[in-house]
C-alpha cells in the first residue's frame, strides 16, 4: 500500500512535506505526474493510483488538473467508487476547494471556510481514541488562525468530527461509497526539519497530528508505532536514608501505591557507602515501585560537560566500580542509565557513555553544554534525541511542565513520560501527583516502569506483508516480545554515527550472537522469536578511550565537602531561606 501524491510540473509545499512525513513514519510514497488542464482524465488518476493505496488531494492541484472543465459530480463518484483511501489537505476558504471536498463527500460537507471562532482551543473528540490516542478528550490551544481553517458540515450526515475549532471540524472522516475519506483543513504541512524545542504543541499541532492521525489510521501496521508506552518520576541526589529534605521513602512508598505511579532515584555513586538498612529492604521488597539510575559519579559542577574523552572515561569507570560496590553491599541492582548532574553534559560524554555501554542518557536540557543549536521536530517526534554520538537522550519535564497535551505528544510517538523533582517537591507534593494523574488519565495502560525498562521497551515497529516485523531501535538492549501463536521473524536496526564507538558483538538473553551487521551507518540483526516469548537483543560496543590516573587527595576533599554542604542544605538549610542563600553562594565558589 501507498501514499500517492499528483502534482502538475512540480510538487506544491504542502505536498512535497506531506511526503516527508508519510515517509517519516515508514510509508512508501509514489508521485504521480498529471498534465495541467488534461480535461479531467479519470481512468488515469485511478489507474495510477489503483484500488489498494491512498490518494492525496490537494484541491488546488486538482484545480489545475481540471483546467476550464471543472469539477464534476461525476468524476468525484468515479473516484470515491475504486479509490480505498482519500485524504484531502491542504484546503483553503476558496470556491473552488469547496466544490472538491462537497463534490468528494456526497454533499456531506459544503464548504472550506473561516472558524467563526478563530483562535479557539483544539478540541479532540473524547470518543476518537482509535485515531487520536492520547489527545482523545483534550482541549489546549490557542488555535492557529492564519492556517487553520473549518468544513461546514450538512446537519444529520455521518461526518465524524475527530478535532475541532469552536464546534466546527478542523480534522474529519466520513465514508462514501467504496472510500475513505478523511478532511484536513490546515493550509500548512509542518516542516518536520524545523527547530521546535520548547515551543508550544499549539503552535504546530494542526499542521502536524491530523496529517499524522490520518496516516497512522490509513496504513495501519506499516506504519512505525511505539512497541509500549512507558513513565517514571525521576528525584535527584537523595541518598538511601529514611528521609532527606522533604523527602520521606515510606510516604514516597504510600504515594507510589496510592496513586500507581513509579519512581527512580538518580543516586550519585560517589554515596555508595551510605546507605540505611531499612531503606534499602523498601527498594529490595518494591522494585516495581522504587529503583536506582546514576546520577554523575561525584556530582561536582558541569562533571559530564567536560570535552575530554579520557577523563569522562575515568570518572565512568569510577561511577561503575561504585555502583558494582553498592551493589554488593546492599542487593540492588542500578540501571545503567545516566542522569547528568545539573543537566549538563558534552557529545564526548554521550560518546563515552556508549562506548561503556550504558543504555541511555535522561536529562531535562536537550543540547550540550555551550550549544545554542535546538532540536527539530522531526527529533522531538521519536522516542529518543540520538543526534550526539547516536547515543539516545531520553528528555523529562518537571511537574508544572508537564502538561496534558505535551503528555499526549510525546506517547504518541513513544517518547516516555518522563517527570524530574528533587527533594523539595514533598513538601507539598500536590503538584506531582496532579502530573502523575494527568499520565494516567492520557494513557491508562501506560506502563510506569524503572529507566532501564522503559530504554529497552521504547523502540518502534512496523509490520511488513510476508516480511520480518521491523524494528527501530534507540537505546543498544531492546526487549522485544512475540505475542501471537506462532514463530515471528524480526530485523532490528540500531542507527550508528561516525562518533559512535564500533560493535564487538551482539548478544541474544546476554549470550553471543555471531549474526550482526554492523558498519558506520548503523548495525543490523535478523533473528526468529518463538511465540509467547520476551527475549532481550544487544550490542556491545568497544571502548577505545583511555583511562588516567585517578585525582588525588584534594579533589576527593573537594567533593566529599561538596558532597555534604549539598545535603545540610537539603537537609536543614532548604527549611530557612536566609541561611540557604549563603549555602548555595558557598557551593558555588567550591565549584570553581
Amino acid at each position: 500500500m501507498k501514499l500517492v501524491v499528483p502534482y502538475i510540473e512540480a510538487l506544491a509545499t504542502a505536498d512535497a512535506r506531506l511526503i516527508r512525513l508519510a515517509e517519516f513514519l515508514g510509508i512508501e510514497c509514489e508521485t504521480l505526474a498529471l498534465e495541467r488542464a488534461a480535461g479531467g482524465q479519470i481512468e488515469r488518476l485511478v489507474q495510477a493510483t489503483g484500488t489498494s493505496n491512498c490518494l492525496a488531494v490537494n484541491p488546488s492541484v486538482v484545480e489545475q488538473y481540471l483546467g476550464a472543465i471543472g469539477l464534476t459530480n461525476e468524476w468525484a463518484n468515479a473516484l470515491v467508487e475504486r479509490v480505498p483511501f482519500v485524504l484531502v489537505h491542504a484546503a483553503r476558504p476558496e470556491p473552488f476547494h469547496s466544490k472538491v471536498v462537497h463534490a468528494l463527500t456526497g454533499g456531506a460537507v459544503t464548504t472550506v471556510r473561516q472558524a467563526e471562532n478563530a483562535g479557539a482551543p483544539y478540541s479532540i473528540a473524547s470518543d476518537a481514541r482509535d485515531i487520536a490516542e492520547a489527545f482523545a478528550g483534550m482541549s489546549f490551544g490557542p488555535s492557529n488562525p492564519q492556517n487553520d481553517r473549518v468544513f461546514a458540515v450538512i446537519a444529520g450526515v455521518a461526518v465524524r468530527n475527530l478535532i475541532s475549532i469552536g464546534g466546527e471540524p478542523l480534522f474529519a472522516t466520513l465514508h462514501n461509497k467504496q472510500a475513505q475519506i478523511f478532511l484536513v483543513a490546515s493550509e500548512g504541512v509542518a516542516d518536520l526539519d524545523a527547530e521546535a524545542v520548547d515551543t508550544p504543541i499549539a503552535n504546530y499541532f494542526s499542521q502536524l497530528m491530523p496529517h499524522v492521525m490520518a496516516l497512522r489510521a490509513i496504513f495501519g501496521e506499516q506504519c512505525w508505532r511505539p512497541a509500549g508506552r512507558f513513565a517514571s518520576v525521576v528525584v535527584d541526589d537523595p541518598l538511601l536514608k529514611p528521609s532527606y529534605g522533604f523527602l520521606n521513602f515510606a510516604h514516597l512508598l504510600e504515594l507510589t501505591e496510592k496513586h500507581n505511579f513509579q519512581t527512580t532515584i538518580a543516586f550519585i555513586p560517589h554515596n555508595f557507602r551510605r546507605n540505611s538498612a531499612r531503606t534499602v529492604r523498601m527498594f529490595q521488597e518494591n522494585p516495581q515501585r522504587l529503583a536506582l539510575c546514576f546520577h554523575g559519579n561525584d556530582h561536582t559542577g558541569a562533571e559530564f560537560a567536560s570535552t575530554e574523552a579520557a577523563r569522562i572515561n575515568t570518572m565512568l569507570k569510577t561511577a561503575e566500580e561504585r555502583m558494582d560496590e553498592h551493589r554488593r553491599r546492599t542487593g540492588l541492582n542500578s540501571d545503567r542509565v545516566m542522569v547528568f548532574p545539573q543537566g549538563r553534559f558534552s557529545v564526548e560524554a554521550m560518546a563515552v557513555l556508549k562506548a561503556r555501554n550504558f543504555e541511555c542518557a535522561v536529562n531535562t536540557v536537550p543540547r550540550p553544554m555551550g550549544s545554542t543549536t535546538n532540536l527539530t521536530l522531526r527529533e522531538l517526534a521519536q522516542p529518543a534525541v540520538t543526534r550526539y554520538a547516536g547515543f539516545p537522550l531520553f528528555l523529562r519535564k518537571n511537574s508544572l511542565r508537564t502538561e496534558s497535551a505535551d503528555i499526549a505528544f510525546n506517547l504518541f510517538f513513544g517518547r516516555p513520560a518522563l517527570i524530574v523533582e528533587h527533594h523539595d517537591i514533598f513538601k507539598n507534593p500536590q503538584r506531582l501527583l496532579d502530573a502523575v494523574s494527568r499520565i494516567n488519565a492520557a494513557a491508562p495502560d501506560i506502563r510506569w516502569s524503572n529507566l532501564g525498562a522503559m530504554a529497552r521497551g521504547s523502540y518502534l515497529r512496523r509490520a511488513r506483508a510476508n516480511g520480518p516485523v521491523e524494528i527501530r531501535a534507540y537505546a543498544r538492549t531492546v526487549a522485544i516480545e512475540n505475542p501471537t501463536h506462532d514463530a515471528q521473524r524480526f530485523e532490528i536496526e540500531w542507527n550508528q554515527s561516525e562518533e559512535s564507538a564500533p560493535v564487538e558483538e551482539a548478544q541474544r538473553n546476554a549470550e553471543r550472537l555471531d549474526c550482526v551487521e554492523a558498519g558506520q551507518a548503523g548495525a543490523r540483526l535478523r533473528v526468529e522469536i518463538e511465540p509467547g516469548r520476551i527475549e532481550t537483543l544487544s550490542l556491545v560496543h568497544r571502548n577505545s578511550f583511555p583511562v588516567l590516573e585517578r585525582g588525588g587527595v584534594r579533589q576527593a576533599a573537594r567533593a566529599i565537602v561538596r558532597r555534604r554542604l549539598s545535603e545540610v542544605r537539603d537537609n536543614y538549610l532548604s527549611k530557612n531561606q536566609p541561611l540557604l542563600a549563603a549555602a548555595t553562594t558557598l557551593k558555588k565558589r567550591l565549584q570553581h
